[in-house]
């Protein structure tokens, strides 16, 4: 469902504080106005911006919220600190795709019985959506004793699914005080803080999986915490993470009222083309999934509507709304054209030096 401004949480906006800032790429401080908009989902009150470096070309919000005010960006009604709706999905446990993850990821443990020919033939014709959705779901390779590290885990869902699917030694790391408590009473070991301080407790080379769902672009410096992770992966470690991008249908066709803007939780704006760089040096065997999300235009219409009037917004919002919605959008994801993104590499042998 959309989150339209009467269904916001019930008590008032938050006081942030914003910071002027330079760019977290290439650390120049000149910069232009590129886009202005509101939080639409939360209601904090004023306006914020994203602006466009002069020197490299990378968006980010200037001025933005200075560390003091992140905690009070994501109010209770936050969606992934929400307790789990036991109608969430976890890993699926369909028996193709327990074979998938079986004979293409490592999880042995899973199957109990070998398909007969029918089975097969079902497979290899259902082994590209599988293989996507799995993808999506920021499913690791299984390592046997493996230790997995959840940055940004919120009420420890994710930790559960992957739990269920066989890894035992997991953990997380969590900004906000509410969503950490519930990932503990789970039993999982969560460190509750920011990312840049709590990650860099870990051991170098200590850790077989770093996944980060929908974290990255709500970082001060999402680049250094990549190079962070890299020196906590071992060699050949797998770093796993979703975000959102701006070279998208949805960016493109919204401007200000695009859901990814998020303002002001999100910090940075990536394209395609600043994940590659980001993660050239320490990273290699890279594979990307597009996710086929209907809320993001359904979203992005709403918010446009309620103050412009569109009729053709109003019609994304009732195909966008319904099952037929997902059609279109995922033609959109198959293309690489919808702005959320998964990915799934691993780290390089040996990490290049850096001046």
């Amino acid at each position: 469902m959309v989150d339209p401004p009467r269904a916001r949480a019930a008590s008032a906006p938050p006081i942030i504080t914003l910071e002027p800032v330079a760019c977290p790429k290439c650390g120049r401080g000149e910069s232009h106005v590129v886009v202005t908009g509101k939080d639409y989902l939360y209601g904090v009150p004023g306006e914020f911006f994203a602006v466009e470096c002069e020197r490299c070309g990378f968006w980010y919000q200037n001025p933005r919220p200075d560390e003091r005010s992140l905690t009070r960006l994501y109010p209770p009604a936050y969606g992934p600190h929400q307790p789990p709706d036991a109608r969430s999905h976890g890993p699926a446990r369909g028996r193709l795709t327990a074979d998938y993850l079986s004979r293409r990821l490592g999880y042995e443990h899973l199957v109990t019985a070998d398909p007969d020919h029918l089975g097969r033939l079902w497979a290899a014709l259902s082994r590209a959506w599988i293989e996507w959705r799995t993808g999506l779901d920021l499913i690791p390779h299984y390592v046997e004793d493996g230790k997995l590290l959840d940055i940004g885990c919120g009420n420890g869902e994710r930790l559960a699914s992957l739990r269920q699917l066989g890894w035992r030694d997991c953990c997380g790391i969590e900004l906000v005080a509410g969503a950490a408590e519930q990932a503990r009473a789970a039993g999982f070991t969560v460190e509750c803080g920011s990312v840049e301080e709590q990650l860099a407790r870990f051991p170098r080379a200590g850790l077989d999986v770093i996944i980060a769902s929908m974290l990255l672009e709500h970082l001060h410096d999402p680049r250094s915490v990549v190079r962070e992770v890299a020196t906590r992966l071992r060699p050949g470690g797998e770093f796993l993470f979703s975000t959102v991008t701006r070279d998208s249908v949805e960016a493109k066709l919204y401007g200000s009222y695009w859901s990814g803007f998020d303002f002001p939780r999100h910090m940075v704006y990536f394209r395609l083309a600043d994940i590659e760089d980001m993660l050239r040096d320490d990273f290699e065997h890279v594979e990307r999934f597009h996710e086929n999300a209907p809320v993001d235009f359904l979203r992005s219409s709403s918010w446009r509507r309620g103050e412009a009037g569109s009729v053709f917004d109003r019609l994304v919002m009732i195909l966008a709304g319904s099952r037929l919605g997902r059609v279109p959008s995922g033609v959109l994801a198959r293309l690489g054209l919808t702005s959320r993104v998964s990915f799934r590499c691993r780290r390089r042998l040996t990490l290049r030096s850096r001046g």
